[in-house]
């Protein structure tokens, strides 16, 4: 004991005491980023069961009002179809959505969700007809901070994940902790009172491979013929004439794109073509799938849909690789861009995000389309929780 004569001695003992006595502060856990994947901004669900409620249709009623009227669905044309190939409203089931950051053209463009909607027979098949929805949403930050919640809802979807149909939906079904998370998100952001344009992909009939596609631009419930970029019409068409390994796509009006990709619209033409041809095509093809040089609004329909099927014709056939124009095609050092669909193998499916019958298709543009949003949100909305 030290001295009570001694102060110095006697102050050095009352200083340890009171130190050894107090609890040392743990460290403040350092916060990890929740970062988000592919499967979170562009969903896939599985293929729906027309009778499951829990399935998002046209008629549910959002926090805007319903998600798709009947009264709009009356306004797309049937081009003569019959009540089995035509967009049956009952019938209506979202297959996939979409959340973008920057929908439109780059100096106007505003966040959006897009649904994707196809009639689902009673057997389960996915008809090869859709519509294409988009929604504006005001605040973009507070969705991308609810999709960083519903991370934890989905532990079956690994970060690093090519886009697929969703594994967690797979995994948990769509009634799941996660689906019913998500449905719930949808519907606080989307109703007819922010749809603002519509899209639609029409095979009539569906006995033939012969495609319609057009839309609306909606504003204040009223609709306009939307103008197709570089067609000058409002509808623009696809005849496919298919037999074993060959394909002939006739497109009308052809109009005039940006880009010419003509040489790969018929396997005698891409036969007939010089490799020089073939390579010019094939760069075209692959700027058309890039969303660093376009965005969807400078460009037709047509070439989007037909870009995977065709360029994987060419890969197979003539050995051209995305890899050899690293100008021209999307790369990305982040982000798996494999392909997880049989879209580059299927001429008559020109589906981007959907099913065509019993199959998931998802196009090369939507999986760049995809990657380049992640990189967005994560540039422009950091976690910083």
């Amino acid at each position: 004991m030290p001295s009570p004569n001694n102060p110095i001695s006697l102050l050095a003992t009352l200083l340890c005491i009171t130190a050894c006595n107090e609890t040392v502060p743990e460290k403040p856990d350092i916060y990890t980023p929740v970062l988000l994947s592919m499967n979170d901004v562009s969903v896939l669900y599985p293929l729906p069961d027309p009778e499951d409620p829990t399935q998002l249709r046209a008629s549910d009623v959002g926090a805007y009002g319903e998600l798709f009227p009947e009264d709009l669905s009356d306004q797309i044309p049937t081009f003569g179809a019959t009540s089995d190939d035509m967009l049956v409203y009952s019938m209506l089931r979202v297959v996939s959505l979409r959340f973008d950051a920057c929908g439109g053209m780059p100096e106007s463009c505003r966040p959006e969700i897009r649904l994707v909607m196809q009639p689902i027979s009673r057997d389960g098949r996915a008809r090869d007809t859709a519509l294409h929805l988009f929604y504006y949403i005001d605040d973009f930050a507070e969705t991308v901070a609810t999709l960083r919640e519903l991370r934890a809802l989905e532990p079956e979807t690994a970060v690093s994940a090519p886009l697929d149909v969703h594994p967690s939906l797979v995994a948990q079904g769509v009634d799941g902790a996660y689906g019913a998370a998500l449905r719930e998100r949808v519907l606080e952001l989307t109703g007819v009172d922010r749809l603002h344009r519509i899209t639609f992909f029409l095979r009539a009939p569906s006995t033939t491979p012969n495609w319609f596609m057009g839309g609306f631009e909606v504003v204040d419930g009223e609709t306009s013929t939307l103008k197709i970029e570089g067609v000058r019409d409002d509808v623009q068409q696809v005849i496919l004439d298919a037999a074993g390994e060959s394909y002939n796509y006739q497109i009308s009006p052809a109009g005039i794109s940006v880009e010419d990709g003509s040489d790969f619209l018929s396997s005698e033409a891409m036969a007939a073509a010089t490799d020089t041809q073939r390579a010019e095509a094939f760069a075209s093809y692959l700027r058309v799938e890039n969303p660093k040089v376009y965005v969807p609004d400078q460009l037709s329909c047509v070439g989007c849909h037909l870009s995977t099927f065709v360029t994987g014709v060419a890969e197979r056939e003539y050995g051209l690789m995305a890899s050899a124009f690293p100008d021209d095609g999307y790369v990305s050092a982040t982000r798996d861009l494999q392909l997880r669909s049989g879209a580059a193998n299927n001429p008559t499916s020109l589906r981007a995000l959907g099913w065509f019958d019993f199959d998931p298709m998802i196009s090369r543009r939507t999986v760049n389309d995809t990657a380049q949003v992640l990189d967005t949100i994560e540039a422009d909305y950091p976690d910083l929780r």
